[in-house]
């Protein structure tokens, strides 16, 4: 027997800087499963991301990772064409997180770099040129590179205008942890949180929704997948059930 592991499916772009674009109040946040029957082995956990704009609708789906002290994405902006990155980073730990995130070109020499800390059940989200300070209207173009002190998750985004894909990364698979670092509910944004469950014995997971200082906004004890089946979570829909 394995065990017992805990899924984390984050959010982390703040409302001032990726879903400012929007109108009305979003909510970010993260969402915790913990398995209550099973020990989490065999979960495919992943989100699916939408952003409705009048009659427009853009998708995408993030995929669940290990928590890692180091990773690193390509990364890019064009204030002419409203392109930029957004660059989502989680600490889960019970302790502050020392982060360096260095940004190369194209030519692998350093364009800039800076060192954050990162309380313990904290998040953070800004636009690559927010992190950097390099203006809104600043080009760039490189590989950013992400080293902590201790495991985070880290998702990024890639923004063209309305319409918005996650980027690659290259988070390994976990054992002991997954974090899908992204969920967002209003104002034209939705997520749904598919859990899989692909062993041949039923499992029952707790799933607990959080706002980005840690604070639960609503808790659903009981999620039982049956055996090789998946259920989908709406988590506007999981919010309002406190």
């Amino acid at each position: 027997m394995g065990r017992p592991v805990t899924l984390m499916i984050c959010v982390v772009f703040s409302v001032s800087s990726a879903f400012a674009q929007a109108t009305g109040s979003v909510q970010t946040g993260f969402v915790a499963i913990t398995p209550v029957v099973g020990f989490g082995q065999g979960l495919i956990v992943f989100g699916r991301f939408a952003n409705r704009n009048g009659d427009q609708v853009v998708q995408s789906t993030g995929w669940a990772g290990s928590v890692l002290t180091s990773s690193a994405l390509v990364v890019s902006s064009d204030g002419s064409s409203s392109q930029n990155s957004g660059i989502a980073i989680v600490n889960p730990s019970n302790s502050a997180a020392g982060i360096t995130l260095t940004l190369r070109n194209n030519q692998g020499s350093i364009v800039a770099s800076r060192t954050i800390t990162l309380g313990a059940l904290r998040q953070i989200s800004q636009f690559v040129t927010e992190i950097f300070n390099l203006g809104p209207n600043a080009n760039v173009a490189g590989l950013l590179t992400i080293s902590s002190t201790v495991p985070i998750a880290i998702l990024g985004f890639q923004f063209n205008g309305a319409f918005f894909s996650v980027l690659p990364t290259n988070v390994p698979i976990g054992e002991t942890a997954l974090l899908l670092p992204q969920f967002a509910s209003g104002a034209g944004w939705s997520t749904d949180i598919v859990i899989a469950n692909t062993t041949p014995a039923a499992q029952t997971v707790r799933v607990d929704v959080y706002n980005p200082v840690g604070g639960i906004l609503a808790t659903s004890p009981n999620v039982n997948i049956l055996p090789g089946a998946f259920t989908v979570l709406p988590l506007p829909g999981l919010a309002m059930d406190r």
